[in-house]
């Protein structure tokens, strides 16, 4: 059963714009990169019901766990040290927190890395898949039935990438270790990073000690005493989950162990999502703590009530290191009260199993190779002329893709592929030179280059994207923008960057000709994975 429309959220139900729009766009762009320095806060395009938490499983809109949310209108963004939130794109694995309504449509998505600092000396096992990071252990998962396999980003294509000392940003499931006694991060996304601003660690507090202004979170001994609290009405307590934030220079090992002084403490809050005004939620994550007598288990630091829950699929049971997703309801003591419990199957056609990518090709090598929304595709499985039939696929052409993350690549292997037509949100591709830049109005002239020279006016907005480019700086400038076209034609962009900078460039520009170092490319691909 192909479960690919399958989303309990909501149904998809779009205008159609015309197909020749989307195939009049040409160039390279994706799914994942930069930031803004604008002040990313929610968008009023809903309001905010319930909330969302998971892994980042595809892009449509996007995609969480398997369900498809609508977010081309949302603030998508990142917290910041100092409480300033920044724009950002979401990207294949990382862990987000959606605010939305009760039909799927996102007003804010804000991703959440699980630790972000250096890893550290000696502590890369390779045989365990294991290391450490700001005194957390980290462990990359390499078997699809314990939850989605870890996706490696910013150079990085394999465990084996990983060094002592580098700088990286880890997203994941915290999954206790009973026999160990700390929580563990089961990742789903190992990035690594070429400057940090800040040490950031997420956990359960253990060992409070409100005298000495310090906590622990696993081996890490944080203090707070100069710390800003946040929310300022916030309670620090023993199993409270925060985020905590630190310089890297305070980042330090002594006699008594690895601590942190702290700039800020955040109290995450029950529901998951900051702008959900009520108590349903959809949680997912990796099953710790399971008591049968009491009929509740732990996920992601929260106490869920497994109840009269419906359970599926038919035949599913839920046990430690079970990858899950929760829906159900926020109780007063931030406990979550479980209406539907899904127990993710390692099956490639389980909507949490899979990639799932919606948009326009971006660039293209042959038919059987290419980028969608930032993620190079091997479709080489595929049967192209019963997936597409009379369709010889393009830069432009826009399909609907079903893929599996593979081991060591960062290339998904299509599972099944159909051809569409764009609807209303579909994200399109363009890349080329911007003038006419009026800064007023927010908008440019995009001018593209292939077998004839185009025009295109690009809008963009409080929830564009820049990255290795700004707004003022844009004129003259080669770039690639990601978003989707309006009634009229204008191409709203979600993402401006420019791929000849380092800022601007993503890890899929290396699959469209863009040099990023790597040595990554379609003919190496082939060689090592075909």
């Amino acid at each position: 059963m192909n479960l690919f429309f399958n989303l309990p959220r909501r149904e998809r139900v779009l205008g159609v714009v015309p197909v020749a729009l989307a195939l009049a766009l040409a160039g390279c762009g994706g799914g994942g990169g930069g930031t803004s320095s604008a002040s990313a806060s929610a968008s009023s395009s809903s309001t905010a019901t319930e909330s969302s938490s998971g892994t980042v499983t595809g892009f449509g809109s996007v995609f969480v766990d398997g369900v498809e949310l609508e977010d081309a209108k949302a603030v998508t963004r990142v917290e910041n040290a100092d409480g300033s939130y920044s724009l950002t794109s979401t990207q294949l694995g990382q862990r987000v927190r959606v605010a939305h309504d009760a039909t799927g449509t996102a007003s804010t998505v804000t991703v959440d890395a699980a630790v972000i600092g250096t890893v550290a000396s000696g502590s890369v096992d390779a045989t365990a898949l294991t290391f450490t990071v700001a005194g957390q252990s980290v462990k990359a998962n390499s078997d699809s039935t314990s939850g989605p396999l870890t996706v490696y980003g910013g150079g990085y294509t394999a465990f084996s990438d990983i060094a002592a000392g580098d700088l990286v940003e880890i997203h994941g499931s915290a999954v206790y270790d009973s026999t160990a006694k700390v929580y563990v991060v089961q990742a789903t996304r190992i990035e690594k990073k070429s400057a940090i601003s800040a040490v950031r660690v997420m956990g359960k507090i253990a060992s409070l000690d409100t005298t000495a202004k310090t906590f622990a979170i696993n081996s890490l001994t944080v203090a707070y005493g100069s710390a800003i609290l946040a929310p300022t009405t916030a309670t620090l307590a023993d199993g409270v989950t925060v985020v905590a934030w630190g310089a890297q220079n305070s980042l330090v090992s002594g006699s008594s162990g690895l601590s942190l002084t702290a700039s800020r403490v955040r109290v995450l809050n029950a529901g998951l999502a900051d702008d959900s005004a009520s108590g349903a939620t959809q949680l997912g994550g990796v099953v710790s703590n399971y008591s049968v007598s009491t009929g509740t288990f732990e996920l992601e630091g929260v106490k869920v009530i497994v109840g009269s829950a419906t359970l599926s699929p038919t035949g599913a049971t839920i046990a430690n290191g079970a990858y899950v997703q929760v829906s159900g309801t926020v109780g007063s003591d931030a406990s979550i009260t479980a209406t539907s419990i899904k127990v993710r199957q390692q099956s490639t056609t389980d909507d949490t199993a899979s990639v799932r990518l919606i948009g326009a090709i971006e660039s293209l090598s042959d038919q059987t190779s290419f980028v969608v929304r930032g993620v190079p595709v091997d479709a080489s499985a595929i049967t192209l002329s019963t997936a597409c039939p009379g369709v010889t696929l393009a830069v432009g052409t826009v399909v609907k893709v079903t893929a599996t993350v593979q081991s060591g690549t960062d290339v998904v292997k299509a599972t099944s592929l159909g051809c569409t037509s764009a609807t209303t949100y579909t994200m399109l591709s363009a890349s080329g030179t911007a003038g006419t830049v009026n800064t007023t109005v927010r908008s440019f002239v995009l001018t593209t280059t292939g077998t004839a020279t185009t025009t295109r006016t690009v809008q963009w907005s409080d929830q564009t994207v820049f990255a290795g480019v700004t707004a003022a700086t844009l004129d003259g400038v080669t770039v690639a923008v990601e978003g989707y076209l309006d009634s009229s034609g204008v191409l709203v962009a979600r993402k401006i960057r420019n791929p000849a900078v380092a800022a601007g460039r993503e890890d899929a520009d290396a699959y469209a000709g863009v040099d990023d170092g790597s040595g990554r490319s379609w003919s190496r691909y082939r060689s090592t994975h075909r």
